[in-house]
């Protein structure tokens, strides 16, 4: 492949002096990451921005690029080049290519699916250590970012994970201005509660549309995420992976949202070791699809032995893969990615509390229903009896209240996360 006229082709900013947004889908909303994304390309070092599939990592690089350009009114100052499977691209390709973007004057280059050359740790690291050249870099998942990333590149990195839009975001999306000020937050209560409820099932992929029925979201998600995600990304970065494998322990594990499960539980449905499904869950964590929540014990070794939670990394994957999920069910998993939960409480008497923010001394529980009474706190109560300096959260789905446990909406939880750490003790209703 002639890679430097393929560079030409794929710049003809350079030329016009207009950067296009393509496979745009819909209006170009800056999104919240964008400030962190602007002081990490103002320093030196190599940003790498990595995410799933398709949470618009490619147009979020291209808006710094389009703010470069704007800035310098120059346009040969930015270089993208999108690297593609097919292209075969070799590290010497890679190289002739930042020589050739050099020689053109760039000062800034962006490389869009990095990860689909290999070794380019070594060639971006020669040409980082040469020049003054800044380096933007994109990657779906953290599959092959980071396996030889910490190791070739140390010390010349700042990555920043881009995650799905949150609600905030999605409602600029389809041009709807999100309430801010606290006369904004009464009067749009109602129309909160339905974009949480469209939050619940469609989740933060810019591309699903809130007006697409089932079927169509449930073949977004195979055909754009999961299917090149298992069969195209993890034979080439993990040769001895099992894409159906993998696929199915994804399946099993939305089955227990909401709930705790056992590794050794998903060993026998799966029908393998559970070492070997240790490992496949290791494998979809680096795919950013999940994380897994630990029992806040004292011990460390206790954590990994006893039940976990999964969280996903968006609702609208969740819902595609197990359509039966209740309201409730999708409400916890919207709530504990929003907060970032990594621990959650459960007693041998079988009580359990959502998830635990040691950080902020909170205990949250979510009650995704219409009424709440004293009986829904009876978890997070006995917690607070014991943990002398806590504090109780009830995430609702319209109830508030800023009593000795507060009642927060789910939807101001999705607007705003540090509300729960920070300022739930001056929510008033």
């Amino acid at each position: 492949m002639d890679f430097v006229n393929e560079a030409l082709l794929q710049n003809p900013h350079w030329e016009n002096g207009v950067l296009e947004f393509p496979r745009l889908a819909g209006p170009l909303v800056e999104r919240d990451i964008f400030p962190s994304v602007a002081r990490s390309v103002s320093r030196k070092f190599i940003t790498i921005l990595r995410g799933l599939r398709r949470v618009g990592k490619s147009v979020l690089a291209r808006q710094v690029a389009f703010r470069k350009i704007k800035a310098s009114g120059n346009p040969t100052d930015v270089a993208w080049f999108e690297f593609d499977r097919a292209m075969g691209a070799k590290p010497e390709d890679m190289d002739l290519l930042l020589n050739f973007f050099r020689s053109r004057g760039a000062s800034m280059v962006i490389l869009d699916e990095i990860a689909f050359v290999p070794k380019w740790q070594d060639v971006l690291k020669r040409h980082y250590d040469r020049t003054d050249t800044k380096f933007l870099a994109t990657g779906s998942s953290a599959i092959d970012l980071d396996r030889r990333t910490a190791e070739s590149l140390a010390g010349r990195t700042e990555t920043v994970e881009v995650r799905p839009f949150s609600i905030s975001e999605r409602m600029r999306l389809v041009g709807e201005i999100p309430p801010s000020s606290p006369l904004e937050l009464s009067r749009q209560r109602a129309e909160m509660l339905s974009q949480a409820g469209q939050y619940l099932v469609c989740g933060g992929l810019p591309e699903i549309t809130s007006d697409a029925d089932f079927t169509q979201r449930q073949a977004y998600v195979k055909n754009s995420l999961l299917d090149p995600l298992f069969y195209k990304d993890f034979p080439a970065a993990f040769p001895q992976a099992n894409p159906d494998l993998l696929r199915k322990t994804l399946e099993l594990l939305s089955g227990t949202s909401g709930g705790t499960f056992q590794l050794q539980s998903i060993a026998e449905a799966l029908g393998c070791s559970h070492t070997t499904a240790g490992t496949q869950l290791e494998l979809l964590e680096k795919t950013l699809l999940v994380r897994t929540l630990y029992n806040s014990t004292p011990s460390i070794a206790k954590q990994k032995r006893t039940a976990k939670k999964i969280v996903f990394a968006d609702n609208g994957i969740l819902a595609a893969l197990n359509p039966e999920l209740p309201p409730g069910v999708l409400a916890e998993n919207a709530a504990l990615e929003a907060l970032g939960s990594k621990l959650f409480w459960r007693d041998g008497e079988g009580r359990e509390i959502d998830a635990i923010l040691p950080e902020s001394k909170t205990a949250v529980e979510v009650k995704y229903q219409n009424s709440l009474t004293t009986r829904d706190e009876k978890n997070i109560g006995y917690f607070l009896e014991r943990k002398r300096g806590w504090r109780g959260v009830l995430i609702t789905k319209s109830d508030s209240d800023s009593g000795d446990i507060a009642r927060v909406p789910l939807w101001r939880v999705l607007l705003n996360p540090d509300l729960i750490a920070r300022h739930f003790s001056r929510i008033k209703s």
